[in-house]
């Protein structure tokens, strides 16, 4: 995670086909100024060891992809490498500037993308800066949201806001896109469907478990059930909410009160259990 005291730049490793080392090193130094350290491999050197290295060390991914980069095996070693990194920390890792309008790989075409041929240069560059930063900010991992969703606008022309959704309770944060017409009631049935959030979770032939219940919040308003729109409930773009989560547990015993869900909150059921079925009803929401 990154401590609220984090004060380090981060580190961000550059990936790209060498004909496109002009526009590397461009980023390179456009990031350097906005105190963001980018490493760009100079030719030669072992490349199995600094692809290596340089995954380790880095906070950051980024794949610059244009036509000169289509079959290049070193190029997909590297964002391969990338990929499999972000699905195993289950966070945010790779991110990709399209340089042309090459298509991506299908493994990629459905992730969100910043199209250099669609943004100023500085922009894309401020675009890229402001998500590390915020990120950064939010203090908990932040992971993509289980479901495929895009931050671009919608055919209708209505903006799309990114959200980063914070449980405390579990120490991770998700990223969906909203459209900022949303009511506060519909934002919270946006994050339940986007986040995969359970109802219900049993065991033992559904003779224990829990049901959940869920309430969004910010530093102002509880959003959950609000008529008003998101930008009336001071939500805005690049925003942190937080998602609360309730539980009543049940057994042959009958059912607990609901309570909200805080790490080592005592129900009806014993820790043992508490802790099986929190693990298998947000598995899918927690880093490995």
């Amino acid at each position: 995670m990154w401590p609220t005291s984090e004060v380090r730049a981060p580190q961000v490793f550059l990936s790209f086909a060498g004909s496109d080392r002009v526009l590397a090193e461009r980023l390179r130094h456009d990031l350097k100024k906005r105190d963001i350290k980018a490493s760009v491999f100079p030719p030669g050197g072992n490349l199995v060891l600094d692809i290596s290295k340089a995954l380790t060390q880095s906070d950051y991914f980024v794949l610059l992809w244009s036509r000169a980069t289509v079959d290049r095996p070193w190029v997909e070693a590297e964002w391969s490498a990338a990929f499999a990194r972000e699905l195993q920390e289950r966070r945010s890792f790779l991110f990709i500037v399209r340089l042309d309008r090459t298509p991506l790989p299908a493994l990629l075409a459905a992730r969100h993308y910043l199209d250099a041929a669609d943004h100023d240069w500085n922009g894309l560059v401020n675009e890229l800066a402001a998500l590390w930063v915020q990120d950064r900010s939010v203090g908990d991992p932040v992971l993509p949201a289980p479901h495929p969703v895009t931050t671009e606008n919608g055919t209708d022309g209505r903006r799309n806001l990114v959200l980063y959704v914070r449980n405390c309770a579990l120490s991770v944060a998700h990223v969906i896109a909203a459209p900022e017409e949303l009511t506060g009631q519909q934002l919270e049935y946006l994050v339940h469907a986007e986040l995969a959030l359970p109802d219900v979770e049993e065991k033992f032939g559904g003779t224990v478990g829990m049901r959940f219940f869920y309430r969004l919040k910010n530093a102002h308003w509880t959003i959950s059930d609000n008529p008003g729109k998101l930008a009336d409930l001071h939500i805005l773009d690049g925003g942190t909410i937080d998602l609360e989560v309730q539980v009543e547990s049940f057994g042959p015993g009958g059912s607990s009160p609901v309570v909200t869900y805080r790490k080592g909150a005592s129900t009806s059921l014993s820790p043992a259990t508490n802790r099986s079925l929190i693990n298998s009803a947000f598995s899918h929401l927690i880093p490995c």
